[in-house]
């Protein structure tokens, strides 16, 4: 399969979880738990309907994000007509509640991800057409584990900005940063694909301590901002929610350290870079 065709199927995956979820969440009672009902078999028609979309070659990728976005509009407006039709037979004023406001809502804004994700990934990136190929494992080349494990981290936080709607403080620089190095390193390997092992290395690991300390310059700009409008709500004797403003390294410091470890131990190991 397709790698964007798979994350969108098991991001989809995610989003209709969670949208059951806040749904199991809340109270229905009568005529509007017959809705609920309705609604959710919807919901799980619309995600098997999309799963079941196929990508046969990279070019048919802009067809297929249509089709997955013109699916979701075509669901919203067969859930408005239902809504519409049982409130006109029973006298309500129900509405579509979360099947809109979260559930499409959530696959609208992903599907536009996913697929800006595409537009800028290195074709050798978007050329993959074996998932199993891209993950965080040291049996695949390293450029997709590399790429694998900077793409978990973008579609982990937009997912989460998505369905909970929170802010995204400094995550679009450190995003545009990310895409830099995939290309980056998609820029290096062909170059090495055929020289030694070390130099290989060698190369990976200094555009890895490039990007760490690119990455510490931003997280270090955002903690002092982040000081700053403590101290300046402490002296104000104003009440300064931190959440999300934690000092020292962030997610993806954390995960260009673990990267840097693991072509350390690849090295070690004598596990080849290229396969």
């Amino acid at each position: 399969m397709w790698i964007f065709k798979d994350i969108t199927d098991r991001y989809y995956k995610k989003i209709l979880d969670s949208y059951q979820l806040q749904a199991d969440e809340k109270t229905y009672k009568g005529k509007e738990a017959e809705l609920l009902i309705q609604r959710n078999e919807l919901a799980r028609c619309l995600i098997k309907t999309i799963s079941l979309m196929e990508v046969k070659t990279q070019e048919d990728y802009a067809n297929y994000f249509k089709r997955v976005s013109d699916e979701i509009n075509s669901a919203l407006q067969a859930a408005k007509n239902a809504v519409k039709e049982y409130n006109e037979e029973h006298n309500t004023d129900f509405t579509t509640d979360l099947y809109e406001s979260f559930f499409t809502y959530s696959l609208s804004n992903f599907i536009e991800v996913v697929s800006d994700l595409f537009q800028k990934s290195p074709s050798i990136i978007t050329n993959i057409m074996d998932e199993s190929l891209f993950c965080n494992s040291r049996s695949v080349p390293w450029v997709y584990q590399l790429s694998f494990v900077f793409y978990d981290y973008i579609l982990d936080k937009e997912f989460e900005f998505i369905t909970t709607k929170s802010g995204r403080d400094i995550f679009d620089a450190k995003k545009q940063l990310v895409l830099k190095y995939i290309q980056k390193a998609a820029d290096l390997y062909p170059r090495y694909e055929k020289e030694d092992f070390s130099d290989c290395h060698e190369m990976v690991n200094i555009l890895l301590l490039s990007m760490r300390s690119e990455e510490n310059n931003l997280q270090k700009r955002r903690n002092q901002d982040s000081s700053t409008s403590y101290m300046y709500s402490y002296f104000t004797q104003t009440l300064y929610n931190a959440s999300g403003k934690l000092m020292g390294k962030g997610q993806l410091g954390q995960k260009i350290d673990l990267l840097i470890e693991e072509f350390n131990e690849r090295v070690v190991n004598k596990t080849p870079l290229y396969t």
